[in-house]
């Protein structure tokens, strides 16, 4: 992917630009673990409690992805397809086969991981670092599908759209600038744990990777969402503690 050498932030947007990096840096992993501990202390006492929780976390990422249109659009120097929103370099016609493609792979792989069973590993590993998070009835797989499509839309457009373009309008290369968008992806989700982290920095490489070779953020975040549905809806749902059991939750 190339950035043209006139991309350029205006003082407002680069100033509300570095208002969304404070916020990424010292607010959002903070806010993440200590909600996740809240949900995990409340969550077989609440009904309510994992609705919430999503719908705080949406109202948070679709207020930042707003910021980032507020940013292109009071910077006349940068453009929407400066952060991601075009189709990709190689054609519509060949995105769609190459998603078409990606389908297939993706069911290629879930099959051989039923076959192995390595999806059942990666089932238990899901259920000790996010296990608060899996929905256990209509209401709250309604959310979390109101999740997923947050997460694969927002923190594509802000931790790809923006990042990298404000990374190389300061004069970074496109390589650092990318790799320090996906070290600020991980970082916001620090509350799963280790082995959430590895998985998180395992995924984020993947979409990173796409977009830098695509030019288009439209893969990545129709692959981002996949994987969020996959994740909260294919997964067996987290169980309720036992009576006497409720601990202060720890998001570890």
């Amino acid at each position: 992917m190339s950035f043209p050498e006139s991309m350029e932030f205006s003082a407002l947007g680069l100033g509300l630009a570095a208002l969304v990096v404070l916020y990424l840096l010292a607010v959002e992993p903070w806010w993440g673990r200590s909600a996740y501990a809240r949900l995990e202390r409340v969550r077989d006492t609440d009904p309510g409690a994992l609705p919430r929780f999503f719908g705080a976390g949406a109202l948070v990422w679709w207020g930042l992805t707003a910021v980032v249109m507020l940013i292109v659009a009071a910077s006349p120097g940068l453009r929407f397809t400066d952060v991601g929103f075009r189709v990709p370099e190689e054609g519509m016609s060949e995105t769609l086969g190459t998603m078409v493609g990606m389908l297939v792979g993706i069911v290629a792989v879930l099959v051989l991981m039923r076959v192995t069973g390595l999806d059942r590993g990666l089932r238990a590993v899901r259920q000790r670092t996010v296990s608060a998070m899996l929905p256990r009835d209509r209401r709250e797989r309604w959310a979390a599908a109101g999740a997923s499509v947050t997460a694969g839309v927002c923190e594509e457009i802000v931790f790809r759209g923006l990042l990298i373009a404000l990374g190389v309008s300061l004069g970074l290369d496109v390589t650092v600038a990318a790799g320090i968008g996906l070290a600020v992806f991980v970082l916001a989700h620090a509350y799963q744990g280790w082995l959430g982290l590895f998985f998180v920095t395992l995924v984020g490489l993947g979409l990173t990777s796409l977009y830098l070779s695509s030019g288009s953020l439209l893969m990545p975040i129709f692959l981002h969402v996949l994987i969020d549905l996959r994740s909260f809806l294919l997964a067996p749902g987290g169980e309720p503690r036992k009576s006497g059991t409720i601990g202060a939750g720890s998001a570890r």
